[in-house]
């Protein structure tokens, strides 16, 4: 993978190279379909994903985002902690030649402002509670018309949720197609100061 300062992007870093990224892991199954890819420590049972799991997962949340409108270019905010669901839908998003933008959960609401509204950002995925308790990052996509969902494991179902609290912009939009990564493509904004 390669960092590309583009232009475009104002005080941000895209990574390019998805279609490197998903080869990667595609490779990484080859012959090996029971390899551990990811370890999350929690209790009472850690939470172990195989390659192939991984695989299967953000290939899941990629297909709920097209469902929702989520197509090339879009913005989509992560303001989730480091957790296997932040990882899924990275990889996702990126998978549907969108750009993923992670943010630090904790940041202030006028943060979050800034940033949702730097890259006009489609989606603001935040964590499973964060839409009731309106927290900053809920108030700062709502400020911008953001489409608001809260992603979480969901340990009944062994999935990754994406639980559209508010469509916001996307309210009307159509499904749209799962779509390949190209080698170009933008797949990550990461915004520095």
């Amino acid at each position: 993978m390669h960092t590309v300062i583009d232009p475009g992007f104002r005080n941000r870093t895209p990574l390019r190279s998805v279609k490197f990224m998903m080869s990667t892991l595609q490779s990484s199954i080859n012959g090996a379909d029971s390899s551990i890819a990811i370890i999350i420590p929690s209790k009472p049972t850690p939470l172990v994903v195989t390659y192939q799991d991984l695989i299967a997962e953000c290939s899941s949340f990629q297909h709920k985002l097209a469902a929702i409108g989520i197509t090339e270019g879009s913005a989509v905010s992560i303001a989730t902690v480091n957790s296997y669901e932040f990882i899924v839908s990275f990889l996702a998003t990126s998978w549907q030649r969108a750009i993923a933008a992670p943010l630090n959960p904790a940041y202030k609401q006028n943060e979050f402002e800034f940033y949702i509204e730097d890259i006009k950002s489609t989606l603001v995925l935040v964590p499973k509670g964060a839409y009731e308790a309106n927290a900053p990052s809920v108030k700062a996509a709502k400020r911008f018309n953001a489409t608001i969902a809260e992603c979480y494991w969901d340990a009944a179902k062994r999935e990754v949720a994406l639980d559209v609290k508010d469509l916001g912009r996307l309210k009307g939009s159509k499904k749209t197609a799962v779509l390949s990564p190209q080698p170009d493509d933008v797949a990550l904004v990461l915004h520095t100061r």
